[in-house]
């Protein structure tokens, strides 16, 4: 009798949690920075609302979600003078730890809780590092693209290691 109270007590609090919300939280912490620094970037929603206008280097919190089952999309613009306006987008997607409700956190978990709260989604990138291209010198639309993607390339998707008893 006191195993199977012991058991009942301990699983209750799994049924009013989400696995993305126990293993990753809600709201995510990104770092933004600029060269040169002291760039204002100014931050949008996916309905193009205003969130935050801030100054590099700085920390913000950003919600995960736009609302139930919807992610949220963010517009960021930096501009500084003497420099061209950059953009870039910080893009939720859906967090693997989400699915370990089939096996812990259960149907409130994968109905209720992580899509209410945004848990169920990840944030990327998780740090910005911008680097604005100098307007001292006209460039065409093509121009200032290739110069913004050699100045601040898309990170490299890493491969894994193939283990030396799989060569053989």
């Amino acid at each position: 009798m006191k195993i199977r109270l012991l058991l009942i007590i301990s699983i209750i609090p799994l049924l009013f949690t989400g696995c993305s919300t126990i293993v990753d939280g809600r709201d995510k912490r990104v770092q933004i920075n600029s060269n040169p620094t002291g760039a204002k970037f100014s931050i949008y929603n996916k309905d193009g609302k205003p969130i935050s206008v801030k100054t590099t280097p700085a920390s913000i919190t950003l919600k995960r979600n736009h609302g139930y089952f919807s992610g949220e999309d963010y517009k960021m613009i930096f501009e500084f003078t003497g420099y061209y306006p950059y953009e870039i987008h910080i893009k939720s997607t859906v967090d693997g730890w989400y699915f370990g409700n089939l096996l812990f956190g259960g149907l409130i978990g994968l109905l209720i809780v992580d899509p209410a709260t945004g848990a169920m989604y990840k944030l990327e990138p998780n740090e910005v590092n911008c680097n604005l291209i100098s307007s001292s010198v006209p460039l065409t639309p093509e121009e200032l693209k290739a110069a913004e993607l050699k100045a601040n390339p898309p990170p490299k998707k890493v491969k894994p290691v193939a283990s030396p008893k799989a060569a053989k």
